[in-house]
């Protein structure tokens, strides 16, 4: 059973892709990182889909709603909602 760090942002990361303001979570492999420990990163981005490029995307660290600090509270696969970081380039 997954658990959240809080009601909203598990509503934010549970939205498709398509929908408003949503947060995205994106596994990297480590060949494409700097600190290669800290292989998740967390996005809030508006509504795409999979054939827009250059979406704008604003990093995260810490959660909007309760402040956890997401490296140290998501550590599992089981949270990643997005396996297409194409959006992010042009």
């Amino acid at each position: 059973m997954k658990r959240y760090c809080c009601e909203k942002f598990a509503n934010q990361l549970e939205l498709s892709r398509e929908h408003s303001l949503n947060i995205r979570v994106l596994k990297f492999e480590p060949k494409d990182l700097i600190d290669t420990e800290k292989r998740y990163r967390f996005f809030i981005t508006p509504g795409y889909t999979l054939a827009d490029r250059s979406v704008p995307v604003y990093n995260i660290a810490y959660c909007p709603f309760c402040g956890k600090d997401l490296f140290k509270f998501y550590k599992d696969d089981a949270f990643v909602n997005e396996d297409d970081s194409s959006f992010l380039y042009p």
